[in-house]
């Protein structure tokens, strides 16, 4: 049963991750008026370096995931395969670095 304490005060009780999104103020919301030049399904290495290479390219883009960047890669203690990374990186530092390159 895990329990998250947000700001001192409010008390989750096995909270869902939208829940624990949602509590941390960190949900994004999309409007769906805006028409994107591209639209990248999955945050995982594949789809944040998709996205960094379109946004490039000067497009509006947009990445829609269900759980959080990295994907699988995200949860793995450490990838020995990456291309860059010769000496093997964590996959959550992997996706962390991924995900501040393709918000800029």
């Amino acid at each position: 049963m895990p329990v998250v304490i947000v700001d001192g005060r409010t008390v989750l009780k096995n909270p869902t991750n939208s829940d624990l999104a949602d509590a941390l103020g960190i949900t994004e919301y999309i409007d769906s008026n805006i028409v994107r030049d591209a639209i990248v399904v999955g945050a995982g290495p594949a789809g944040l370096a998709a996205a960094v290479y379109a946004a490039s390219e000067g497009l509006d883009t947009l990445i829609v995931e269900a759980v959080g960047p990295g994907g699988q890669a995200g949860s793995s203690s450490r990838i020995e395969n990456y291309l860059g990374f010769p000496t093997g990186i964590s996959g959550q530092s992997l996706a962390s670095h991924a995900q501040v390159q393709a918000q800029k």
